[in-house]
């Protein structure tokens, strides 16, 4: 199991590790998962995500080639904005989400949830080598920080010169010597921070500092998955991977119905004529019993779904599941565990942004 890019300034925090994607990441800092998770809602809190996976499009017809192949407009972004996209397969089945980001003319730039897999590249790279278009993994370049909650605003103003961007939008914060750009992820809410590698371990000090200052801190795994499970974000390669369609796994935003790319086609008789066959819910244990990943759920002696992702909901102050039922039982009201531990299911929120 190999570090992300701070685990070793995280190792005099942290009071915890966990594991994701092969890669070990604190679980939680000194004062603990239930107060990072109440610091984002009350004051701010700061989150390294520099394991997500950073893709640059560089190219003379880099916005023509984009606009093929993934499921936004590319080519109708103005520089330094961006938006929700996505690439499909040629059967519409879904293999990466990002939000995507117009830098120039010839720049464009590809944000993961998640750390960059060698498939998505090569399917990208597929496309773009009839357009001589550059695809780079620029992961190793530039790592993600976050800050989110309702006093972020402040501790990005206070980190240096600069005003917060609207939604989507590209700022430049000058912190000291070192211009840093910055992005308002519209999905996720807050301000996302992408950090030069160099600059990474003395950012995150500096802000550290200044999210303390607000009453807030530093959040770890444990608080920030209770937060993507509430909201209803599917995690690939964990809720689902490149075998399901968009509209199963709460993704259906992303899509454009209005222009042609890799998949649409498929997408849109979906939605159309269409239905899913399977579709991500919330699962709730009724007894407070735990819920692990990858254990199936059943109707009577019938295999009804399969649990992904699991939590101690903050907000529900239970056990909370994304797990992918099948479309029989999307109304059904005795699904259970093996051994008849039951469980609730209900509605993700929405993601119409």
């Amino acid at each position: 199991m190999t570090g992300a890019a701070l685990t070793d300034v995280h190792r005099e925090e942290a009071g915890a590790f966990t594991a994701a994607w092969g890669l070990e990441l604190p679980g939680s800092f000194r004062q603990g998962a239930a107060a990072e998770y109440a610091a984002v809602g009350e004051s701010v809190g700061l989150f390294d995500e520099s394991y997500r996976g950073v893709i640059d499009f560089l190219g003379e017809d880099v916005a023509a080639m984009l606009d093929k192949v993934v499921s936004s407009p590319a080519p109708s972004l103005e520089n330094r904005v961006g938006q929700n996209s996505c690439i499909l397969s040629a059967k519409g089945r879904l293999l990466g989400a990002f939000s995507l980001y117009r830098l120039s003319a010839e720049h464009f730039r590809a944000i993961l949830a998640e750390p960059t897999r060698e498939i998505l590249l090569e399917s990208l790279r597929k496309y773009a080598f009839l357009s001589d278009i550059e695809v780079r993994d620029a992961t190793s370049e530039f790592s993600v920080l976050a800050l989110r909650g309702p006093r972020a605003a402040s501790v990005l103003e206070a980190a240096g010169d600069g005003e917060a961007p609207a939604v989507f939008q590209m700022a430049s914060v000058q912190s000291g010597e070192v211009s840093i750009d910055c992005v308002c992820a519209g999905e996720s809410g807050g301000y996302e921070l992408w950090v030069p590698a160099a600059e990474l371990v003395g950012l995150w000090g500096g802000l550290r500092d200044l999210v303390a200052d607000a009453g807030g801190q530093p959040v770890g795994w444990e608080a920030a998955e209770a937060w993507r499970i509430e909201t209803g974000r599917a995690s690939y390669g964990r809720d689902y991977d490149g075998d399901f369609f968009p509209v199963e796994v709460n993704e259906e935003h992303r899509l454009s119905y209005d222009k042609c790319y890799v998949g649409q086609e498929v997408v849109a008789r979906m939605r159309t004529y269409g239905h899913a066959n399977r579709k991500l819910f919330h699962l709730f244990s009724a007894n407070d019993v735990e819920l692990s990943e990858g254990v199936s759920v059943y109707s009577d002696s019938v295999e009804a779904g399969r649990i992904g992702t699991a939590c101690h909901s903050f907000a529900h102050s239970r056990p909370l599941a994304l797990a992918m039922i099948q479309r029989k039982f999307f109304n059904s009201n005795g699904l259970h565990l093996e051994g008849g531990e039951p469980v609730e299911v209900a509605e993700v929120p929405g993601r119409g942004e």
